[in-house]
């Protein structure tokens, strides 16, 4: 009921649990169960039908021995509310009996995931680069390490297969062999140099992979990297949490494959918000891959969370998601550009090319990029409280945003 009245108030589960934790309420259960109903996400560990269940035997004690029992009967009333659709779920689930009711909102939110809900672009991305370093046309022990950060500034947000396209057909115009053929005729020194850099990922030399095939390679120690180092962009948990409060449904559309997004969900915490059903991928839910900017990856996210796709938000970092937004007819498209692997001299170019669109078919692109990841509720409000003929996009929505944004 404490978690109720401070959600009907505006305060946040998260101060709540803070203060009851400071306090002399404190103590193992809320420790357990209070982050249950801060996320709203119920594991079982004792179900509540089952506590509904002992409460009810009780009870029936109570009657029988002639003890009044008044504050076990008024729980039980809440308990057996919240059995009608959480008796599975974990006891805590009761909070779902007792918190403010509201229709389920229209609006519903798909997010990418690499360098949007996760800051996992930047290792990524090195791991990408060193996986390709020692095939690319005049890289040399001497000038690799210079190459790596314009290398990952250029082919942020690209899929893989495409980097290694672009080597290969450079590597042609160079008349060098293909990637498969150079393998074991690599320059010692430009190895070494690269095997110091895949050893801060715990990956082996090259010398040790050296007859597995390079797109295979990259998939099996990307996933084994970033399931040490993948961890949420600042400010996601918290908004996650604001969307529960508010109703909005929300799940994941991404390019990339798995089990490397599940993965990168477990090590960044985020599993309580994004179960197995909620992920969906471009490259592993579609025969052949449907990869951004195609739009088949939002439709589908779209229809797994019985919305229209006019009525959901995208949210992306990278222009083929930008375009995979659009050509999909997303309802808003919201650019990000608050991770790592933008820097801060890129952010206004990149937000730009963000607005324009260019992988769109009809050219249209994000219709604002946000700096602040929490600057996704208030515009995720206001498009949920939008009305037909009214310009919800207003100075006053604009000044509600915390952090730097950008517009067209």
């Amino acid at each position: 009921e404490g978690a109720a009245l401070a959600e009907a108030s505006g305060l946040s589960g998260g101060q709540l649990m803070e203060v009851l934790e400071l306090g002399v309420m404190s103590s193992p259960l809320i420790k357990l169960k209070g982050p249950n109903l801060v996320k709203r996400k119920y594991p079982t560990q004792f179900p509540l039908k089952h506590a509904q269940k002992d409460m009810r035997f009780a009870l029936a004690l109570g009657d029988e021995v002639g003890q009044a029992l008044p504050l076990a009967a008024a729980a039980n009333e809440s308990f057996k509310r919240a059995r009608r659709d959480c008796g599975d779920d974990d006891f805590s689930a009761v909070y779902e009996a007792l918190r403010p009711t509201a229709a389920p909102a229209a609006t519903a939110v798909c997010f990418d995931f690499d360098g949007t809900l996760g800051d996992t672009e930047t290792p990524a991305m090195e791991v990408a680069f060193w996986e390709i370093a020692a095939y690319l046309p005049g890289a040399s022990a001497e000038n690799v390490e210079s190459q790596c950060r314009p290398y990952m500034v250029e082919n942020a947000g690209k899929a893989f297969e495409h980097m290694m396209s672009a080597c290969e057909e450079e590597r042609a115009a160079a008349s060098l062999p293909p990637i498969a053929e150079a393998a074991t005729a690599l320059p010692g020194g430009l190895v070494a140099v690269v095997d110091k850099h895949r050893s801060k990922f715990g990956l082996p030399p090259l010398a040790d992979v050296a007859g597995t095939p390079l797109l295979q390679l990259q998939k099996e120690e990307t996933v084994a990297a970033l399931a040490k180092c993948a961890v949420a962009n600042e400010g996601v948990m918290e908004t996650l949490v604001a969307l529960n409060s508010a109703g909005l449904a929300y799940n994941i559309a991404t390019t990339s494959g798995k089990p490397r997004v599940p993965v990168c969900v477990d090590a960044a915490s985020l599993r309580p918000f994004f179960p197995a059903e909620q992920i969906h991928s471009g490259e592993s839910d579609f025969d052949p891959p449907r990869f951004k900017p195609e739009p088949d990856v939002y439709l589908r996210a779209a229809a797994a969370l019985e919305r229209e796709p006019t009525n959901c938000i995208a949210v992306e970092d990278s222009g083929s998601g930008v375009g995979s937004a659009s050509n999909a007819g997303m309802g808003l498209i919201i650019g990000y550009v608050g991770a790592t692997h933008i820097p801060a001299e890129n952010k206004e170019s990149h937000a730009q090319m963000l607005l324009e669109g260019a992988k769109a078919k009809d050219g249209r692109g994000a219709e604002i990029v946000i700096t602040k990841f929490g600057d996704l509720v208030p515009l995720a409000m206001a498009f949920e409280g939008r009305r037909p003929g009214v310009h919800w996009f207003t100075k006053d929505l604009l000044a509600k945003l915390v952090g730097p944004y950008y517009l067209k």
